[in-house]
């Protein structure tokens, strides 16, 4: 795609930014043309590309060259009241990370941590600046390592939330048998919304992130509008939180096919907490993570239940004691959850 082969979407593009700021894109071009060199291509993504966003919205852009450097943080412009945030990579950064993108789409793995050291969500909008963003100026940016770069992106961030449906699933089911309602109910909000996210996904819409889901779902997705109003309050009676929990795990098991099951889900399950020690003072129990600088005190049942832990690895096999400490120190961030293998894999 060049600036020219999709003029109406830059036209509203155009209008779009005018309307709140008063400038346009050629004005934005201007600002930004001291980073381009000769045969560059320069991409608009971001919210305001896809017709989202307000006035407080950043414009995205992204400079792609042969000889370009890389910017590890986004290069922050103003262009009267729009602030520009330009990302810039060379060709050979865009091709690598498709390239990495569909190994780990190809690998049993979770791919929470494929890319290394990148931060994931900027990675995921990247990829998707890169597959459906409107070009503004250059020759068409297409990946050189993959046959099918768009597939790629939307995959990439199918697989991505479905696995983080998969923990909101499992630990909403968990805080439910254990009658810890907030966790319950905040994990089964947090599942239906990486539902419709991925349902998005798979019917081709770009992902923007979360904070437009709404306003998305609106457009793309109207179908599940009655379903979006059903779980935007969170209940606080028992008996309707059960009925909240059991009602979300079962429609987005429906939107997505990921498994629902807590057996299923607790045999590739993985608490992981690599630097919790249990010592004492005295006749008590606590529980120390150096790392954020906490101490635990530990009632005996949970001490007991805490040096049971050791050496077992398939959450799915805890007792109901043992299970209602994890989910206590995952409430405090003190537990993380890993898994097995990557959801379909």
């Amino acid at each position: 795609m060049t600036a020219s082969d999709d003029p109406r979407r830059r036209e509203v593009l155009d209008r779009r930014i005018r309307g709140f700021h008063g400038v346009g894109v050629d004005d934005v071009l201007a600002v930004v043309d001291y980073l381009c060199e000769p045969g560059d291509t320069v991409l608009a993504g971001g919210s305001l590309t896809f017709g989202l966003g307000n006035r407080l919205s950043d414009f995205d852009v992204v400079i792609c060259g042969d000889d370009t450097a890389r910017s590890l943080v986004p290069l922050q412009h103003w262009v009267q009241t729009l602030r520009v945030d330009v990302w810039t990579r060379p060709r050979a950064d865009i091709d690598t990370l498709f390239g990495l993108a569909a190994q780990a789409l190809a690998r049993p793995e979770p791919i929470a941590g494929a890319f290394g050291s990148i931060e994931q969500e900027q990675q995921l909008k990247l990829l998707h600046r890169v597959a459906f963003g409107l070009c503004l100026s250059g020759p068409p940016l297409v990946p050189a390592t993959v046959p099918d770069f768009r597939a790629v992106a939307r995959d990439l961030v199918a697989r991505e939330y479905a696995e983080r449906l998969r923990e909101s699933l499992w630990v909403a089911q968990l805080a439910a048998r254990a009658g810890r309602w907030l966790t319950a109910v905040v994990n089964a909000r947090e599942a239906v919304e990486e539902a419709f996210t991925i349902v998005l996904t798979r019917r081709g819409v770009p992902f923007t992130g979360d904070k437009w889901l709404h306003d998305r779902l609106r457009e793309h997705a109207p179908d599940l509008g009655e379903a979006c109003r059903r779980y935007a309050a969170l209940p606080t009676a028992a008996d309707e939180c059960a009925a909240y929990v059991a009602d979300a795990v079962a429609l987005a098991g429906r939107l997505t096919g990921v498994p629902t099951g807590v057996a299923e889900l607790g045999r590739q399950a993985r608490w992981t907490a690599p630097d919790l020690h249990l010592t004492s003072a005295g006749d008590t129990a606590l529980l120390v993570s150096p790392r954020m600088g906490v101490l635990c005190e530990l009632s005996d049942v949970e001490a007991k239940a805490w040096r049971a832990l050791a050496g077992r690895a398939e959450a799915g096999a805890y007792d109901a004691a043992e299970t209602d400490l994890c989910l206590r120190l995952y409430e405090q961030g003190l537990l993380t959850l890993g898994w097995a293998t990557g959801v379909g894999a």
